[in-house]
C-alpha cells in the first residue's frame, strides 16, 4: 500500500511538474540571485504640503499625487529635495511663504507625514487671509495657527489669493541637542568664593524639569507647560531634567559627585518640548517663542536652550525673538550649537546662531572639540560661531523618573543618573557658569556677560577656531581677571567685491575693572594689522585698539578667523574675530519671458555653484545676481498664464567675466509630446527632469504634471559630464474625474540619456516597441486595495521618482501592462487597507523588458514567507563578523520572489550558543556579541503579522549551524524555505483534491546542497499537525497535500537539512485559504 500511494504521488509530481496538471510557477533557483535581492522594502511616508498636495517619499525617492492645471517644480538646496506646486511658486519668490514648507526631505525627518495638522505661524496679522488666529506671536506681529491636514487642499486657494503682505511659516520643530565636566570649567572656584548662583533666575526652555529628583528637589520655582496639547508636564523625553541637573543640580543623590555649575540657582522651566518614540523630543517653533518671552517678563537673567535645528540665511522667527528679548530684557540666551546628523548640513544650528545668542559647542573632558559638535562659522555672512566650547561629552546628569520607553540610550529606570553627549550637555555648563557671572556682577548687561565668558576662554589646540570659538570655558578666570573686551566677538562679516575701500577696521575696547593700570600685549595672526602692539587700560577705566585687514590681497575669496589676544600682569582676553573677503564676483543679469514674450506672474531662478554647491536666487523675473566666478548649473522655472509650465536650464554656465547675461526665454522651449497606440489612454502623470549628479551636492530640476502642460528649454553645451536627463510617463483609461483605478490597461513609459538637458521631447510609441506582462494582483488583506508604484533608476542618479501605475485599485485585479524605453526601473507594490496603509510592501525583480516580450506576472502569491532577498544585499541577512553575528531578518517574499516586508504586532529574534541563550531581542536587527571559536548555534525569528493580513499570520522560522569567525566578515551559509501553491488570485486552493505543492528552497552565499526536505500541514491553525509525502524531482522538491473539503485554512511547517549538517525549519500559520 506504502508504494502504490508513493508511485502515486510520483506520477502525480511528474504531471504537475510537466503541465499536466495545474499547479503554481515553478520552484526559484536553489540560490538568491544577487542581481534580483535589491533595495525596495522601505515604508512609504505621505505628507501633505500646505497646498493640499500629498507627497509620498521612500527614502530619497519621492511620488506626486498630480493636481489638474498644476505643475510640480522639483530641485534640490542644501541637502533637502523640495516639490513646489506651480500656484505656490510666485509667494516663494516673493518671501510670502517659508521654504520649509516644500521641503520635502525636512519634513519627513522630522514627523510632519504623521500629524494630522499643520502647524503654521503666521506673521503681520492684517495680510493674511484664510487662516483663523490661535496663539498670539508679538515677535512677528501675528499668530501661530494650526490647519487640520484634511482642510488644506480646501483652504489653500483663499490663502493663495488673499495674502498681500507679511509671510506664513512653517511652525517647525527643534530637537533636543544632546563627574569631572563641572571641575573643568573652573565652578569649583567659584563655589568656595560664596558664588553659587543664589539670587539668579535660569530658565531652561526644554522638555520640562522632573523636580522630584533629588538633586532638582526645590529647584524650580517657576513652570508652565507651553505643548499641553501633546503631552502633560512630565518629563517624559527625558532631555530637560539632565540639562537642568548640569545648570543647578545638587548632586544630593550622588554625595555632591554630580553637582550643577550653579547649585543654588532658582529655575524656571519652560516646557517646550514633547516625546515622540519614533522621533525622540519635538519642541515647536512657536512654543519655544512663547517660553522664551514668558522667561524673560518673569525675571529669569539667563536662558538655557538646548535645542536647534539647520540654519538658513536670514533672521527666522526664533532668531528675531533672541535678538528682541536679549535688547528688551537683557536676558542672556546661552544655545547649543548644534550636532551633527544624517540630515543637518555640517554648520552651526539656529537659534544660536542669532546675534545676541551665546553658541556653545561641545568638547570632551580630554580636551579637545567632539566629533559630533557643528563648527561655524555662521552661513551666509561668516559671522563667528559657536563662540565658545563646553565639556558636553559623556556628561553624567540627572535621569527623568517618568522618561519614556526609548528616550535614554542606556541604564534603566530607577536609576539617578544617565550619561549623555551632545551641545545640549555643553550649553547648560555655559549657562550655568554666566549665573554665578549674574550673581557677582548683577549689573552687567547680556553682552557684558558674554564678552567676559568668550574673553576668558581658553583655545584647544586640539581643534581649530571654527569648532571652538573663543576656547573653552574658565569660569575661575572670567571671575577673576578685570579686563573684559567689547564687543565680544567682532564680525566684520562679508565684504563684498568689488572692494571700494582697501582696508577695514574695527575697534575693541578694554575695559579695566581693577585698582592698578594694566599693560597688555596685543597679537593678531596676519593678514589682521593692529593700530599698537600694546595698550595700557587704566584703573577703572578703558583703552580702545583698532583692527584693520587690507582687502587688497592676492588670491580669490578669503576666510580669515581667529582671536585677537591681549596679554599681560596675569590677564589673557580672547577676542573672536571673522571676515570675508570675497573674490572676483560677476554681475549676472538673469531675465525670464514666458511663452508669449511677456514678464511671468511666476517664477524662480536657481543658480548652484559646480564647486561649492552653493545655491543662489533670483528672487525676480528679471534680476542682477552676483556670482563669484566659476561654473554654474542654472535653472529657470517659468509658469505661464496659460497653464504651462517650462523649466530652462544651462547646465554648465561659466562665469568668468564681470558681466554675464542669461535670458530664460519660454518661447524657445518644446513641449513633452508622448502618445501611445491605445486611443482611449490619458496621460496619469508625468516628469521631465535633469540632474547633475557630479560635484558637491546633487542637482535637479525637473517639472511633472501632465505632460502636454511641460516645456523645456535646453541652454547648455552636450556632452556634460555627470548630466542625467529621464523623462517618465504613464498612461491608462480614465474611469472618472482623475480616476484610472478600473483601466484594463497601463503603458509605463521611460527614456534617459546623459550629458546633456532637453529642449522639449517627441515620442510617438508604436506597438512593435512595447513589451507586454499579463499582471494579477492577488489579494491577502481582507477589504484591500492595490497600488504599484514603479521608482526610475538611471545609472548614477540618487534622488529618485516613483511613477503611479495601479492606484488604490480593490483587489485582486488583473490587468495588462505595457512597457517602453531605455530607462532601468524598481518596480514595486503595496497593499493596503483602510486601517492599515501600506501593510504589505514588495520589490520585484525589476527584469529587463525587450521590444515583443510577453510574461505573466503574480504579485502578492501566497505563500508569504522568510526570504534572504533584502532591501541591500550588500549586508547578508545572517552575517559573521570579529565581533559576533549582524542579523538582519525579518523580509518576506512571496511566491514568485516578489520580496519585501509586512506590517506586524510582534516579533522578536533569539539566538543559543550550545544550548545556552546569548541574546533575546525585539524586532528583526541586532548586533549580538559572540565568542570567535567554533560553537552550535541556534537562530530563532517569529513574527505575528498585523491583524488585516489574513494570511501567514503568524511565521517562525529557526536556524540551526555550526560556526566560527574565520578572519574575515562572511555570510552564514544557512537556507530559507518557500512555497508556491495553486492558487486563485484570493489566493485560494481548491478544497477537497490532492495537489501538489512546490516547495523552494533558496541559500545564502557558501550553503551547501540540501539533502532532505520534510513538510507538515494543518488544517487546525496549528493544534495538530501531520507529515506529507516530499519528493524530488527534476531538481525541485515537491509535496503532496490531500485538503479537506471543508474551507478553511492550510497552515504548513517544513524543514531542510543541507549537506553541513544545518537546517532551517518554517512555520507558517494560515499560509493560504481553501474552498
Amino acid at each position: 500500500m506504502r508504494t502504490t500511494t508513493v508511485s502515486f504521488v510520483v506520477l502525480l509530481l511528474v504531471a504537475a511538474l510537466l503541465g499536466g496538471v495545474p499547479t503554481a510557477a515553478s520552484a526559484a533557483p536553489s540560490t538568491v540571485d544577487p542581481a534580483a535581492a535589491v533595495a525596495g522594502s522601505a515604508s512609504p511616508r505621505v505628507l501633505t504640503l500646505i497646498t493640499g498636495d500629498r507627497i509620498t517619499a521612500t527614502g530619497d525617492t519621492i511620488r506626486v499625487e498630480p493636481r489638474a492645471g498644476v505643475q510640480f517644480l522639483r530641485f534640490r538646496q542644501d541637502g533637502g529635495t523640495y516639490v513646489v506646486p506651480s500656484d505656490a511658486l510666485g509667494l516663494l519668490r516673493l518671501g510670502r511663504l517659508d521654504d520649509r514648507l516644500f521641503n520635502v526631505t525636512r519634513l519627513v525627518a522630522d514627523g510632519f507625514d504623521k500629524r494630522a495638522e499643520l502647524p503654521l505661524m503666521v506673521e503681520d496679522t492684517k495680510a493674511v487671509r484664510g487662516l483663523t488666529a490661535g496663539r498670539p506671536l508679538p515677535a512677528l506681529d501675528g499668530f501661530a495657527t494650526r490647519v487640520p491636514v484634511a482642510e488644506l487642499a480646501r483652504n489653500w486657494p483663499s490663502v493663495r489669493d488673499g495674502m498681500l503682505a507679511g509671510k506664513i511659516w512653517l511652525d517647525g520643530v527643534r530637537r533636543p541637542l544632546l563627574d569631572v565636566s563641572v571641575p573643568r570649567t573652573g565652578a569649583p572656584v567659584a563655589w568656595s568664593e560664596g558664588l553659587d548662583g543664589t539670587g539668579v533666575k535660569v530658565a531652561v526652555i526644554d522638555s520640562g524639569i522632573d523636580d522630584t529628583h533629588p538633586d532638582l528637589a526645590g529647584r524650580v520655582s517657576l513652570r508652565k507647560n507651553f505643548v499641553q496639547r501633546y503631552e502633560g508636564d512630565n518629563d517624559i523625553a527625558g532631555h530637560g531634567t539632565h540639562v537642568a541637573s548640569i545648570v543647578a543640580g545638587t548632586g544630593a543623590a550622588s554625595g555632591g559627585r554630580y553637582r550643577g555649575m550653579a547649585p543654588a540657582a532658582s529655575l524656571l522651566d519652560g516646557k517646550v518640548c514633547f516625546y515622540d518614540p519614533a522621533y525622540g523630543g519635538l519642541c515647536d517653533d512657536s512654543a519655544i517663542i512663547e517660553a522664551m518671552y514668558w522667561a524673560a517678563e518673569n525675571g529669569a537673567q539667563v536662558v538655557n536652550m538646548s535645542l536647534g535645528s539647520p540654519d538658513e540665511p536670514g533672521v527666522d522667527p526664533i532668531e528675531a525673538a533672541v535678538d528682541d528679548i536679549t535688547a528688551r530684557y537683557g536676558t542672556l540666551f546661552v544655545i547649543a550649537a548644534g550636532n551633527l546628523d544624517f540630515f543637518s548640513p555640517y554648520r552651526v544650528a539656529s537659534p544660536s546662531t542669532a546675534d545676541a545668542a551665546l553658541s556653545v559647542a561641545n568638547n570632551t573632558k580630554a580636551g579637545a572639540v567632539d566629533w559630533s559638535s557643528l563648527p561655524g562659522p555662521r552661513i551666509a555672512d561668516y559671522a563667528v560661531k559657536p563662540e565658545i566650547s563646553a565639556p558636553g561629552t559623556e556628561i553624567t546628569a540627572a535621569r527623568s523618573s517618568t522618561a519614556g520607553e526609548g528616550a535614554y540610550p542606556t541604564g534603566e529606570q530607577g536609576d539617578p543618573y544617565v550619561p549623555l553627549t551632545g551641545t545640549s550637555m555643553a550649553s547648560p555648563h555655559v549657562a550655568g557658569a554666566a549665573a554665578i557671572l549674574t550673581q557677582a556682577h548683577p549689573d552687567w548687561t547680556a553682552e557684558q556677560r558674554k564678552a567676559a565668558l568668550t574673553g576668558a576662554a581658553r583655545p584647544m589646540e586640539a581643534s581649530g577656531f571654527d569648532a571652538q570659538g573663543a576656547g573653552e570655558l574658565d569660569l575661575a578666570r572670567a571671575l577673576h581677571q578685570p579686563v573684559t573686551a567689547s564687543p565680544a566677538t567682532v564680525n566684520v562679516g562679508f565684504q563684498a567685491y568689488p572692494h571700494t575701500q582697501r582696508t577695514v577696521t574695527r575697534t575693541i575696547t578694554y575695559t579695566n575693572r581693577g585698582g592698578a593700570p594694566l599693560t597688555l600685549a596685543l597679537t593678531a595672526p596676519s593678514p589682521l594689522s593692529l593700530s599698537a602692539s600694546s595698550v595700557t587700560v587704566p584703573a577703572g577705566g578703558t583703552s580702545t585698539v583698532d583692527v584693520s585687514m587690507d582687502l587688497d590681497l592676492p588670491g580669490g575669496s578669503l576666510l580669515v578667523n581667529g582671536r585677537i589676544t591681549a596679554t599681560g600682569g596675569g590677564v589673557t582676553v580672547q577676542t573672536p574675530y571673522s571676515v570675508y573677503r570675497e573674490g572676483p564676483t560677476a554681475t549676472v543679469n538673469v531675465k525670464a519671458l514666458d511663452r508669449k514674450g511677456n514678464t511671468p506672474e511666476q517664477t524662480f531662478d536657481l543658480f548652484v555653484n559646480a564647486a561649492s554647491g552653493e545655491v543662489v536666487r533670483a528672487q525676480e523675473a528679471t534680476a542682477a545676481l552676483r556670482l563669484p566666478y566659476g561654473t554654474y548649473f542654472a535653472s529657470s522655472y517659468i509658469v505661464g498664464a496659460d497653464g504651462t509650465s517650462t523649466v530652462a536650464a544651462h547646465t554648465r554656465l561659466v562665469v568668468d567675466r564681470d558681466r554675464v547675461d542669461v535670458v530664460f526665454d519660454a518661447r524657445k522651449a518644446k513641449g513633452l509630446d508622448l502618445t501611445v497606440p491605445e486611443r482611449a489612454a490619458a496621460p496619469m502623470d508625468a516628469l521631465i527632469e535633469v540632474q547633475q549628479t557630479q560635484g558637491p551636492t546633487p542637482v535637479i530640476a525637473g517639472l511633472s504634471g501632465d505632460p502636454r502642460t511641460l516645456f523645456t528649454l535646453d541652454l547648455g553645451p552636450k556632452n556634460v559630464p555627470g548630466v542625467v536627463t529621464q523623462v517618465l510617463a504613464a498612461f491608462a483609461r480614465p474611469d472618472g474625474p482623475g480616476g484610472f483605478a478600473g483601466s484594463p490597461f497601463v503603458y509605463r513609459l521611460g527614456w534617459y540619456w546623459t550629458g546633456s538637458w532637453a529642449t522639449g521631447y517627441t515620442r510617438h510609441v508604436q506597438r512593435r516597441e512595447l513589451a507586454t506582462a499579463h499582471a494579477v494582483y492577488h489579494a491577502n488583506a481582507v477589504g484591500g486595495t492595490g497600488l504599484r508604484a514603479d521608482t526610475a533608476a538611471p545609472p548614477g542618479v540618487q534622488f529618485r521618482t516613483e511613477l503611479r501605475l495601479l492606484a488604490d485599485a480593490p483587489l485582486p485585479v488583473g490587468r495588462t501592462e505595457y512597457y517602453a524605453g531605455n530607462l532601468p526601473w524598481e518596480e514595486r507594490f503595496y497593499e493596503s487597507t483602510v486601517d492599515a496603509p501600506w501593510v504589505t510592501r514588495l520589490r520585484g525583480p525589476s527584469p529587463q523588458r525587450r521590444s515583443g516580450q510577453s510574461t505573466v506576472e503574480r504579485w502578492n502569491r501566497a505563500v508569504l514567507d522568510t526570504t534572504f532577498a533584502s532591501e541591500y544585499p550588500e549586508y547578508p541577512t545572517v552575517e559573521r563578523k570579529d565581533d559576533g553575528f549582524w542579523l538582519r531578518v525579518g523580509n518576506v517574499a512571496d511566491a514568485d520572489g516578489n520580496f519585501g516586508t509586512h506590517d506586524y504586532t510582534a516579533a522578536s529574534m533569539s539566538l543559543y550558543r550550545n544550548g545556552t541563550l546569548v541574546e533575546e531581542r525585539d524586532g528583526g536587527f541586532a548586533v549580538i556579541a559572540t565568542p570567535q571559536e567554533r560553537a552550535r548555534y541556534t537562530l530563532r525569528y517569529s513574527q505575528q503579522s498585523d491583524p488585516a493580513l489574513r494570511l501567514s499570520t503568524r511565521r517562525e522560522t529557526v536556524w540551526e549551524f555550526t560556526n566560527a569567525y574565520t578572519g574575515t566578515n562572511t555570510p552564514v551559509p544557512l537556507h530559507t524555505i518557500g512555497f508556491a501553491p495553486n492558487v486563485d488570485e484570493h489566493n485560494t486552493a481548491r478544497a477537497g483534491c490532492l495537489t501538489a505543492l512546490p516547495v523552494t528552497i533558496a541559500g545564502q552565499a557558501g550553503a551547501t546542497a540540501v539533502t532532505r526536505v520534510e513538510v507538515e500541514v494543518s488544517f487546525d491553525g496549528g493544534v495538530s499537525w501531520r507529515r506529507v509525502p516530499v519528493v524530488k524531482l527534476f531538481g525541485r522538491w515537491n509535496a503532496v497535500i490531500d485538503h479537506p473539503a471543508r474551507a478553511g485554512y492550510v497552515s504548513l511547517r517544513a524543514k531542510a537539512v543541507d549537506a553541513a549538517g544545518s537546517t532551517v525549519t518554517t512555520t507558517l500559520l494560515n499560509a493560504y485559504e481553501t474552498r
